[in-house]
């Protein structure tokens, strides 16, 4: 259990200084609803579900590694904690959540990936 309430972690995510608001669309929701978190694009939405590589780097066993888009919010502002496939809109793009790291004190990191 958590020492902060909902009310102290919100300070953490305050969107006038280093946070965010985004809409999340739960699963069986027809209505998005506004969220604090932090944002992190980490400059990629790269999938590499989608790419395979060129023959020359399947060839020479090249690889890449990357973190992606990811949102840092209270638990408690999702429906049963975050679900794969649940939707986030930030800043005028869709976000899937693909995974969620829920930390043990209110917060959880959700993974996302870029509806395109």
């Amino acid at each position: 259990m958590s020492v902060e309430s909902d009310a102290d972690l919100l300070i953490f995510l305050n969107p006038d200084e280093f946070g965010v608001e985004a809409m999340y669309l739960a699963r069986g929701s027809d209505e998005a609803r506004p969220v604090t978190g932090i944002f992190d694009d980490e400059g990629s939405n790269w999938n590499p579900n989608r790419w395979s590589g060129t023959e020359f780097q399947a060839q020479m066993g090249a690889s890449i590694t990357s973190t992606g888009p990811t949102f840092l919010c209270r638990t408690s502002d999702l429906l049963k904690g975050g679900r794969k496939g649940e939707t986030l809109t930030i800043k005028g793009q869709e976000y899937r959540i693909e995974d969620k790291r829920p930390d043990g004190t209110g917060m959880t990191l959700l993974l996302l990936m870029a509806n395109d």
